[in-house]
Order: C-alpha cells, then sequence, then structure tokens
C-alpha cells in the first residue's frame, strides 16, 4: 500500500521570515510514518519546503491540520479525492476542534494518538472498509510512545532538524491554549528512548519541542541526570 503524508504551506503571520517555514520538521508526520512503514510503502511531502507532487495516485493520504492550513489541507484533499484517493486528517487541530471541519472534507479524521489510531488505519483499508472517524484511546506508558523516523529527514530542507519531544501534551488543560485544552493525555516518553533518538542524530545541539518540558519535574530531573554525560548544548521551547 502506497501512503503519501503531507503537511499543507503554512500561513506566514505579519512578524514571519521565510526561515519560519522552514523551521523544522513535523514529527507527528514522522511518527506516522515510522508506525506504518513495515506495512506500506512510504513517502512525506512538506509543502513549505517543496510543491506537492500530484501526478501520484497513492493508495492513502494523510494530511497533518493546523487551523491556519485547514483550507489548503481541504484543498490539497480534494485534488486527491477527485482521483479516487481516501484522505484522512489529523494533527492538532483535528484532535482539538474536529466539529470545525467541514463534514465532506475529507475520508476519515484521525482525532488523537497516532499510535492508538493509525496500525486500525492501515487494517481497515487493506479490507476497504474506511471509517469515518478514528478516535484514540490513552496510552498506557511512555514505552507506548512511537519515535519519529529520523532517518526520513533531509537535513539541509530545516534550520533545525535536531529535535526531539520528551512528551506528549500538557498536564494544564488551559482553555486559551491550542496544546492543552480538550482531552489531551500528559505522558512522559521512556528515558531510553529519547536518548536513542538523540543519539540517532549525531549532533550535541538538541532542542527539545515538548508542549511543557517540564511538566513533571520529577522525570525532569531524572532526565537531565541521564544526559548531563552526553555533554549536550540543548535548549527547550
Amino acid at each position: 500500500m502506497k501512503v503519501k503524508l503531507i503537511q499543507p504551506r503554512m500561513l506566514k503571520r505579519p512578524m514571519d521570515t521565510d526561515l519560519k517555514i522552514r523551521m523544522s520538521p513535523h514529527l507527528g508526520l514522522l511518527t506516522v510514518a515510522n508506525i506504518i512503514r513495515h506495512d506500506c510503502e512510504v513517502t512525506i511531502e512538506n509543502e513549505n519546503i517543496r510543491p506537492i507532487d500530484f501526478d501520484d495516485v497513492p493508495d492513502l493520504v494523510g494530511i497533518a491540520v493546523t487551523v491556519d492550513v485547514l483550507p489548503r489541507a481541504i484543498e490539497i484533499a480534494s485534488i486527491y479525492r477527485q482521483k479516487g484517493v481516501k484522505v484522512i486528517a489529523g494533527g492538532i487541530h483535528i484532535t482539538t476542534a474536529s466539529s470545525s471541519v467541514p463534514k465532506d472534507a475529507f475520508d476519515s479524521l484521525c482525532i488523537g494518538f497516532a499510535e492508538n489510531t493509525w496500525p486500525q488505519i492501515i487494517e481497515d483499508m487493506k479490507h476497504n472498509r474506511l471509517q469515518s472517524e478514528y478516535v484514540s484511546k490513552s496510552l498506557t506508558s511512555g514505552n507506548d510512545i512511537v519515535a519519529p523516523a529520523y532517518d526520513m529527514i533531509d537535513k539541509t530542507d530545516y534550520l533545525w532538524y535536531n529535535v526531539v519531544s520528551t512528551s506528549r501534551s500538557c498536564p494544564h488543560k488551559c482553555d486559551f491554549c491550542y496544546n492543552s485544552s480538550g482531552t489531551h493525555q500528559y505522558i512522559n516518553r521512556n528515558i531510553d528512548d529519547v536518548l536513542a533518538d538523540i543519539k540517532s542524530l549525531g549532533t550535541k545541539h538538541i532542542m527539545f519541542i515538548d508542549d511543557n518540558f517540564i511538566g513533571n519535574i520529577s522525570w525532569t530531573k531524572q532526565f537531565l541526570e541521564r544526559i548531563k554525560p552526553l555533554k549536550l548544548n540543548w535548549n527547550a521551547a
């Protein structure tokens, strides 16, 4: 099965430069790729880097959606659906505000963690029974979190390719915040898994892009002790 994962072109704000759109790869799409790559032929296209190749006809297209790219995501979906390609939308906007998405814009919506949804999506695609909505269950532990497919990154495309996530979501539920509102589950990753990601990047400069790097102080202290011997230059969002 051929699966194409797409990051639509973002809308620059008045204060943004061209560097903003080339800031870093989409770890969500890289995670989906790692989840399904043993079953599928996976490609990732980032419209912020280069134009989307609309000449292909994959079996399934997955689009990562934030609120600013929703109109463009709907356009992309329309192009592929006219070819008979199934299109599924996921990402933070779908997870936090799925009710705001036009019901006929995509074939299916992926709400929540990819680890609990994409295996079933692929299984249903194989049997021609794609559902209109997939909602993730809670993760049992940080061991359930799948690492991004870092080997699929073209390091020359981004200002920061060395981005690492140590957790998912945020422990707070602030109603004004895109990343912490809704039904998110805050969970830290297995420390050994995070260390493996850091080592795979082959650099001493790491950017931790968690929504809340210190959301669990006890975990963070343990993690910092573990990375001391690596002598990293690091910063956090």
